[in-house]
């Protein structure tokens, strides 16, 4: 792989006209989202007499829903980067693929943690080597295993890079933030169209690689 593969300003302009020509789209994904939080905390409030395995059982379900509509919202990127127009309803058409992308995320999380606890060093590459998972998971329909190493394979001598990309659209991400809450609805499409266009910068090479034509 090389530096080149990589290239933010196209990323960035395409993650824009995305969501300015979809931005109903992604504001009923987000706004599903806020909704099934509410009904989480309205449900352990109400339910606090059954104690803490109501709460214990809201919150499992709560984070597979989530982690549904999360793989709803990487589908809807990819098939608009790759010409196509997702629905509404297509949101929920792979949800089966929710708690497969949430133990994908608690595996992430623990090896930050871990990698944290070695010096910050190694946290912050695995952080870096790792960070498309979640695209080829949702794009391939693979397991963890096989999502984990092709993120390996993309990022291959390109860490510091996507390190770079990433703490841009951390820091993106908490300037939305502050403005009550309500930035999120823009900076955090943004930032996922983006990563979806440097995902597919990343596996052209490999499609065209692998094409009859390449091989022949």
């Amino acid at each position: 792989m090389s530096f080149e593969l990589i290239s933010i300003r196209p990323a960035v302009n395409f993650a824009w006209r995305a969501l300015k020509s979809r931005c109903g789209l992604f504001a009923a994904i987000l706004l599903t989202m806020f909704g099934a939080w509410v009904a989480l905390e309205v449900m352990v409030i109400a339910g606090q007499r059954f104690g803490i395995v109501l709460w214990a059982a809201a919150h499992l379900g709560f984070l597979i829903f989530f982690a549904g509509l999360e793989v709803g919202l990487v589908r809807a990127c990819l098939i608009i980067h790759d010409g196509g127009e997702p629905t509404f309803a297509d949101t929920f058409a792979h949800f089966a693929l929710g708690p497969r992308f949430l133990a994908g995320q608690v595996l992430y999380v623990l090896i930050l943690i871990v990698g944290m606890g070695l010096l910050v060093v190694p946290g912050v590459y695995w952080g870096a080597r790792y960070s498309l998972f979640a695209f080829s998971l949702v794009a391939d329909e693979t397991d963890l295993a096989n999502s984990f190493q092709q993120s390996a394979i993309l990022s291959a001598g390109l860490t510091a890079r996507l390190l770079a990309i990433m703490l841009g659209l951390f820091a993106f991400n908490l300037l939305g933030a502050s403005v009550l809450g309500l930035g999120l609805l823009v900076t955090v499409p943004l930032s996922l169209l983006t990563m979806t266009a440097v995902y597919r910068q990343l596996t052209r090479p490999l499609q065209d690689h692998s094409s009859p034509l390449n091989c022949a």
